[in-house]
Formats: structure tokens, C-alpha cells, sequence
């Protein structure tokens, strides 16, 4: 799994063990299973074609992704927050088993790529580690994403989708009356996040719903040195699945 700015950092929400799930009679799918870490009870369902196309008609808009560093923006903090840069190093605060705790590092590159309500958005790269820290300019409080955030609704909504070098992974967090409830679905790394929506459902909440996939393997060469083998993209799982928070 992608290595975060903060190693130590730990969830405090209770972690659902691995779950094989076969709605589908289909080899190929067999090794499909997920882990879900969450503070509140998250619904996860298999969509057929149909239904996963019907939600696409009612998909919002999703905020553009942006991964260079905008100076104008980083002008903008440094002049607000003059104290969390300084002697080449970074230092933001981080609510851990809910307690508010600093950390200081002076080996992560940080880029502010992007501001959204009340966050900036900084995309972090270092030794092992990347991902996105998110800097609320009220609270002065920061959390991180594995991927570039969509923030939704003046922040009541934060969401990331990452295809990692060994995880695949949604973040999601949902404002609730004094912080967040946070939510990490984690899917077998062999399967791939092809696409990714969300729609508004009727209760007023946002539903994810994604396509995944796993391409199978054909061999294209069999000799003395051995067997050659390549992705074969029509030979594989793809599934839909719907995530309720």
C-alpha cells in the first residue's frame, strides 16, 4: 500500500475482515475480495450493466485533477500560514486516536497544486512516500488521500480513487456534526479502478460507484527459455460495484 507522509498514523475505526464475495459464476473473478475500514456501516453492492449504466445518467461533475504547483497559491499560504514552512521544513497538525498532534518533516517534497472551499491541496512525493495532504485554512487541521481529492459540497465530502503499486484503494470522508466520519475501502490489488463516479442518491447523500477489473494472461511464446506471457484485455473480470456511505 502506498506509504503515506505519516507512517505512524493510524485509523481508529474498526476493520471489517477480507471478504470473498462470488455474485457472479466466473473463474476469472474468483480472487475478487476487499477490505473496508470505516467508523460507521458501509453498503457494498454488485451492479449489472444496466443498473451501473442507469446511475451514469445521474453521475456529477467531477473537479478537474491538477499535479503542478500553482505559485500564485503557494504565494497565497505562505502568507496566511508563515510558520508552517520554515528552515526547509514542513509542519502540519493531525488529529491521531482524536488527538491533535503536529509532525515535522523536512524530507517531503510538498506542491500546493490546488485549492478547493476551505482546503488547499498539496501533492506530497519522497522516499516511499506520495499522495495528497489536504490544509483546512479555518481549522488548521490537514488529512491525507492516497490520490488527488474531490471535494464536494464546500467540503462536507471528500473523496480519492488510486490504482497503487500494490493497493487499490477508495478514501472517502463524510462530514459529520463535529468532524469526519472516514472510510478506506481497499480492493485486491490485482484488480484495477477503470472508472469512477458519484451520484447524489435519495436520502441526500453521495453513493460511489466504480467499473474494476483484472486482465487474465495468454502466452504468446513457449521455448527453451521458458514461457512468455501478456495481459489479454478480453480475457479477464470486470465487475461494477456501488458503495454506500
Amino acid at each position: 500500500m502506498i506509504k503515506y507522509l505519516f507512517l505512524i498514523l493510524s485509523f481508529t475505526f474498526q476493520m471489517g475482515n477480507s471478504q470473498i464475495l462470488k455474485p457472479f459464476d466466473n473463474e476469472k473473478c474468483q480472487y475478487f475480495s476487499y477490505k473496508i475500514k470505516g467508523n460507521e456501516a458501509v453498503k457494498f453492492e454488485f451492479l449489472s450493466e444496466q443498473d451501473y449504466n442507469n446511475l451514469k445518467t445521474k453521475k456529477i461533475k467531477l473537479n478537474p485533477i491538477f499535479n503542478l504547483e500553482n505559485q500564485n497559491l503557494l504565494t497565497e499560504f505562505k502568507t496566511k500560514f508563515p510558520k508552517v514552512f520554515q528552515d526547509s521544513c514542513a509542519t502540519f497538525s493531525f488529529y491521531e486516536n482524536n488527538k491533535l498532534r503536529k509532525s515535522k518533516s523536512c524530507n517531503i517534497k510538498f506542491r500546493l497544486v490546488d485549492k478547493k472551499s476551505d482546503y488547499y491541496i498539496f501533492k506530497m512525493s519522497g522516499f516511499e512516500i506520495s499522495g495528497f495532504l489536504l490544509f483546512n485554512e479555518k481549522t488548521k487541521i490537514s488529512r491525507v488521500t492516497d490520490s488527488f481529492p474531490q471535494i464536494l459540497e464546500n467540503g462536507k465530502y471528500i473523496a480519492s480513487f488510486d490504482n497503487g503499486l500494490d493497493s487499490t484503494t477508495i478514501n472517502f470522508y463524510k462530514k459529520s456534526e463535529k468532524s469526519y466520519n472516514e472510510y478506506e475501502l481497499s480492493i485486491t490489488p490485482r484488480f484495477r479502478i477503470d472508472e469512477y463516479n458519484l451520484y447524489k442518491n435519495p436520502y441526500g447523500n453521495f453513493d460511489v460507484f466504480i467499473a474494476v477489473s483484472s486482465k487474465g494472461l495468454k502466452l504468446i511464446e513457449e521455448g527453451k527459455n521458458g514461457e512468455k506471457y501478456e495481459s489479454d484485455e478480453n480475457n479477464g473480470c470486470h465487475l461494477k460495484l456501488k458503495i454506500s456511505y
